[in-house]
């Protein structure tokens, strides 16, 4: 166990840069794509689903309104009912007067003996006592006719009262939904694009690859195949250009400071094809953060790993744009564009400055923060490390054009 334990700390001392890492197989860049490319299919069946719920919601919605509209009816059907019961009621009410009057006059119950005993003969007593009967049975049909008509009219008022209460429970529940069908649109909007950015990415890594030689599954990243061309880890990032400063020492001069010297630690180039020269990703990579600094550059930085596994940032400033479709997350390979070579900034002319080091930004303790990223950088520098011009074949002398990446 000691002597293992010996093993790995010669190793960190012999590769002080490195974070070893397990072997990237084109095999995991096609299941990364067939997973991404399943979850998108889940989530347009989602999609889907949702949409044809929707559909049955304004099928409901439709018949909500038609029943509605039936229930309006009613009611105002009911409404002319009990208006004309009323004057039935009213034109009852004076019969029964009349009847009334007619029989008792002022007299009271009486008349009916006067009436029916004032007859000459048998036969017309009983004719007079037969019509008493019939006034007096009218007159008690005619009082509960008129009874039940009240109650009726009592009863259709509640009727009433329920299908308005009814009528406008649905109108809200109708509201209801269809609010809930608003916000599953709204949400339903912003389901899918993500994902079809994510499908895209690993299907233009995937494309890559194949053109580097990877078929096998089991073809090694970086080894059996997508080797680098060149004895340089990366790729140059403009097609054509020209180097006009390496890192170093510079010397500035300001009215508050004087003149200092400050550690330059980015490869400044430029391009006959001036500004808006379309900036490369100079690997396969991923970009971990795309912002404007404090004097207005423009600004993208890209994470990359190498076939041995060590990492690298590279840090792309001064772009007058970024390029489409880029956000942090997204894979992108030496064909992605990142942007567009501009003069955003503290700067003196359009040209692109490039910082690539062997560490992860904010993540990796050396280069947890800005200043001890910078403080670090410092360090390679004097210790030999030469920033992009370590990991990129450019040209030794300044100003002396490529015409290839």
């Amino acid at each position: 166990m000691r002597k293992i334990s010996i093993l790995l700390i010669v190793l960190s001392l012999c590769f002080p840069y490195s974070v070893f890492a397990e072997e990237l197989t084109f095999g995991q860049v096609l299941d990364d794509l067939t997973k991404a490319q399943k979850e998108l299919e889940k989530n347009n069946q989602s999609v889907e689903n949702v949409q044809g719920q929707i559909q049955k919601d304004n099928e409901t919605i439709k018949n909500l309104e038609s029943e509605i509209e039936e229930i309006k009816n009613e009611n105002t059907k009911l409404q002319q009912e009990i208006a004309e019961s009323y004057i039935e009621i009213d034109d009852k009410k004076e019969q029964i007067k009349d009847l009334v009057s007619y029989l008792q006059i002022s007299q009271g119950e009486n008349i009916y003996l006067d009436y029916v005993f004032g007859g000459d003969s048998i036969t017309d007593l009983v004719y007079r006592l037969s019509i008493v009967e019939q006034i007096t049975e009218y007159n008690e049909a005619m009082i509960k006719e008129l009874t039940e008509l009240i109650t009726s009219n009592e009863k259709r008022k509640i009727e009433l009262a329920e299908n308005e209460k009814k009528a406008e429970q649905k109108i809200e529940d109708l509201n209801n939904e269809k609010a809930r069908l608003t916000n599953t649109v709204a949400q339903l909007s912003s389901l899918s694009p993500s994902l079809k950015d994510e499908v895209k990415s690993k299907q233009e890594l995937v494309n890559y690859y194949k053109s580097q030689g990877c078929s096998n599954r089991s073809d090694v990243i970086g080894i059996d195949c997508a080797k680098t061309a060149s004895t340089s880890v990366f790729s140059r990032p403009i097609k054509t250009g020209y180097v006009t400063s390496f890192i170093d020492y510079r010397s500035i001069c300001t009215k508050q400071k004087g003149c200092y010297s400050s550690f330059h630690k980015g490869t400044d180039m430029s391009s006959s094809t001036g500004k808006n020269t379309p900036i490369y990703s100079i690997g396969t990579g991923v970009i971990t953060s795309k912002w404007t600094d404090l004097s207005g550059a423009i600004c993208i930085n890209v994470q990359y790993r190498d076939a041995q596994g060590t990492y690298y940032t590279a840090i792309y400033a001064h772009l007058s744009r970024y390029a489409d479709g880029l956000y942090v997350g997204k894979t992108v390979t030496p064909d992605t564009i990142l942007g567009y070579m501009g003069n955003t900034g503290n700067v003196t002319g359009i040209h692109l400055h490039l910082e690539v080091y062997p560490c992860r930004l904010y993540i990796d303790s050396n280069c947890k923060t800005w200043d001890s990223y910078s403080q670090y950088a410092e360090n390679l520098f004097k210790k030999g490390y030469k920033g992009a011009e370590s990991v990129i074949n450019f040209p030794s002398r300044i100003y002396q054009t490529w015409y290839s990446r």
